[in-house]
């Protein structure tokens, strides 16, 4: 067995030429619904992922938030700061991406869309119920699953 890199693709498989098996590339994209940036990066990732491309990804939420406050609480902690901060859509797509994973990417596109095409308010519940339910999600169940 031997290992070799080939411009940027890592492949492992027996040192017989020609005989060679690519890895799968497992990446961590990060996020936060109220920045058009990350829309860009993401919607592109699920593309790419629809493409049947080898690759792994895992979605992290980020808030934007958390970098601009000062010895504060936390952003995460802090339940005033879901008001404003796009915190509360991050813990629904949470909840999607943890309790039905197969819908976590059109759950996620949607909400990117409702946010930077519709401008809804990612922080109303009754409007993060509305885009679940848009993508065939149950929303009381999401909901429910975001208080606790």
């Amino acid at each position: 067995m031997e290992l070799r890199i080939t411009s940027s693709l890592i492949r492992i498989g027996p040192t017989v030429p020609g005989e060679v098996m690519a890895m799968t590339k497992s990446v961590t994209l990060t996020y936060d619904y109220l920045c058009p940036f990350a829309r860009n990066a993401n919607e592109a990732m699920v593309e790419y992922v629809a493409t049947g491309a080898d690759v792994e990804v895992r979605y992290a939420p980020f808030s934007l938030h958390q970098n601009s406050r000062s010895g504060d609480t936390a952003v995460w902690d802090d339940p005033s700061g879901a008001d404003s901060s796009g915190v509360r859509a991050l813990l629904w797509s949470l909840a999607v991406r943890e309790g039905t994973p197969e819908s976590f990417e059109a759950f996620h596109v949607a909400l990117f869309n409702a946010r930077h095409d519709d401008g809804i308010d990612i922080n109303d519940p009754t409007e993060l119920a509305n885009v679940a339910r848009a993508v065939g999600l149950d929303a009381d169940r999401i909901a429910e699953d975001v208080a606790t």
